[in-house]
């Protein structure tokens, strides 16, 4: 027998010398050995890459998913944001509105209370109106002098 193997038979079996036993013992399974044994005609090594493969699929799927949702959630929150800022303007616009009605009634109070204002009567108004007399004798007046019509 050769050196070599002598040195690997030497390796198989329990060292009697040291007293130590070898990890390769007939009960112990090496991974390499356990992945590529097949059991129901299945290797274990397939069933770990498939079911990794499906995991990573299943991420990718989740993960696309997801990202969907977020630009949907992101568009519906730049119209949301834009209808905000549109009624942010409108209740400026009705503010300025309601102060200058509100205004209107303290004029009036005002006009009355320091300056003795008053809304006339009916008896108190006199409208004055002109007849066509009158305007043919101005304009005829005016002619004479030299002015114009």
């Amino acid at each position: 027998m050769s050196q070599s193997s002598l040195n690997a038979s030497n390796f198989d079996e329990p060292n009697e010398i040291d007293g130590n036993v070898n990890a390769n013992d007939d009960d112990s399974v090496s991974l390499g050995e356990m992945l590529s044994e097949r059991y129901w005609g299945i290797s274990a090594y397939l069933v770990i890459m498939l079911s990794l493969a499906g995991a990573i699929i299943w991420t990718a799927v989740a993960i696309a998913e997801q990202v969907q949702q977020h630009h949907a959630d992101y568009t519906t929150l730049q119209t949301l944001q834009e209808e905000s800022h549109a009624l942010e303007v409108e209740h400026q616009r009705l503010i300025i509105e309601q102060q200058t009605f509100s205004a209107t009634p303290q004029i009036a109070s005002r006009a009355v209370s320091q300056m003795g204002m008053f809304s006339p009567k009916t008896e108190d108004k006199l409208i004055l109106q002109p007849t066509a007399s009158q305007d043919n004798a101005n304009v005829t007046q005016n002619v004479a002098l030299g002015g114009e019509q």
